[in-house]
């Protein structure tokens, strides 16, 4: 009996082209890659920051650490972002890329909304977030918040202080703009003492009613008339029966 062997051709030989054009693909990939990748093309030309009046927009540029030799369509921009952000006054950053290479840097900035005095007497002015923005305090149209504690906070650090988150907390539930109010600060007894815009000092007591206690004020100064200029301090602690204290009459 005759037996036929039938030989199999080797895979290998069969896919030998496949592996021939896998490996050129993948050269052709990585040589493109590195071409883009190295292309003179897309080196940083311009840098444009945009949004910026408080900020120096020489600081914005120093801080984004951008590399010109970087292909600007490989960089992390989210890094770039963050070193942006890390300026005090900075809120936001954006970055947008345009071809071939351009950077466009946008910033909202921070605005100030209080200052803060500590029992050291050191200055400090704040915005919203309590983030500081800047040591001292050279605007005269945001209110100042006077603190018993001692802060030592750098520039770009928020401000966790208990006793200013309070203080922080009564002045919005009062809507205390700076055309109202100059200053809120706690007696040594933790009850809240609010300045007026006219050096009349509100006493207000604890937390509890402060609008209420507030539209007491106005027409007790108002039916005082010409006594008004006199008064010292308006003590609302106790709503039912508050009391004004006017200034001792200067000495003759």
């Amino acid at each position: 009996m005759k037996r036929t062997v039938r030989r199999k051709r080797s895979t290998l030989v069969r896919l030998r082209p496949f592996w021939i054009v896998g490996i050129f693909v993948a050269g052709l990939s990585v040589w493109a890659g590195i071409s883009f990748a190295n292309a003179p093309a897309f080196r940083l030309r311009t840098l444009d920051v945009v949004g910026v009046s408080r900020v120096n927009p020489n600081d914005v540029v120093r801080r984004a650490a951008i590399d010109g030799q970087e292909n600007v369509w490989l960089l992390d921009t989210s890094a770039i972002v963050a070193r942006v952000e890390a300026i005090p006054f900075v809120r936001k950053a954006y970055v947008t890329r345009r071809l071939p290479a351009t950077i466009v840097l946008e910033v909202v900035e921070r605005e100030p909304d209080a200052c803060v005095r500590d029992a050291a007497g050191r200055m400090q002015t704040i915005d919203r977030d309590l983030r500081v923005l800047e040591t001292g305090c050279d605007s005269a149209h945001v209110l100042t918040y006077r603190l018993r504690s001692t802060l030592g906070r750098q520039p770009g650090a928020y401000l966790d202080d208990s006793e200013l988150v309070k203080l922080e907390r009564d002045a919005r539930s009062l809507d205390a703009g700076p055309d109202r109010f100059l200053a809120f600060a706690d007696d040594r007894y933790g009850q809240l003492v609010a300045t007026r815009r006219d050096g009349v000092e509100i006493e207000f007591g604890d937390d509890a009613d402060l609008g209420r206690k507030e539209s007491l004020v106005g027409p007790i100064i108002t039916a005082l008339g010409p006594r008004a200029s006199s008064i010292r301090a308006v003590d609302v602690r106790a709503p039912a029966t508050p009391v004004v204290e006017f200034r001792a009459p200067p000495k003759r």
